[in-house]
């Protein structure tokens, strides 16, 4: 072959390696996106898309997996990207750590960025900790899960009520407090053998 049709070649190649690139970049729908499709039933009422028995799963770069369940989804017909769900369950995954489970009867969720707001008889478990609260903030873009709203926490042998605790997902650091500066949080130990 000649030096000419070597330079086609390669020039080819530059083109095929440059537009697969920029159609997985920009234009491939995630794995994320393709599940979340696959696995809901969307049905028309009254001008609104209702989901049932809907799932979500994604992961990140690092191996996190977060997955979401509810029986029932409202897609907000303002914002396509906010979901409100019914009797919901959720699943967090890190990298060298416990399961986290939430529970909750509500929630609102972002598609996009899977940021998700649970309220109403929120439970979170993990490990041994458990968690109970009005309302649970979980915010993947600043690592941050916040609950309030008459917040309880059980351990082993103690437990103790709080306005707000907070856990940083990446340090897995735990802040309980009150709003109030003025009141305290409420610690009740449990002896189970009297040395305690």
């Amino acid at each position: 072959m000649s030096k000419k049709t070597y330079i086609q070649l390669l020039l080819i190649f530059v083109f095929i390696f440059i537009s697969l690139f920029i159609f997985f970049k920009y234009f491939k729908t995630s794995d994320f996106q393709k599940n979340s499709k696959s696995n809901l039933e969307q049905t028309t009422t009254s001008g609104e898309s209702l989901i049932e028995d809907l799932k979500y799963l994604s992961t990140d770069k690092k191996g996190n997996k977060y997955e979401i369940e509810a029986k029932k989804g409202n897609i907000d017909k303002n914002n396509p990207d906010i979901i409100y769900l019914e009797n919901v369950s959720a699943i967090i995954l890190l990298q060298n750590s416990d399961l986290i489970l939430i529970k909750s009867n509500f929630a609102k969720y972002n598609v996009k960025n899977f940021d998700t707001l649970f309220n109403d008889s929120i439970l979170v478990n993990y490990g041994e900790h458990v968690l109970k609260s009005g309302f649970l903030d979980l915010s993947f873009e600043n690592n941050l899960v916040s609950l309030y709203d008459n917040v309880r926490y059980i351990s082993g042998v103690s437990s103790l009520k709080a306005d707000k605790a907070e856990i940083d997902i990446l340090n897995k650091k735990t802040k309980i407090y009150m709003e109030d500066s003025s009141k305290k949080v409420q610690i009740k130990n449990t002896t189970s053998n009297g040395n305690n």
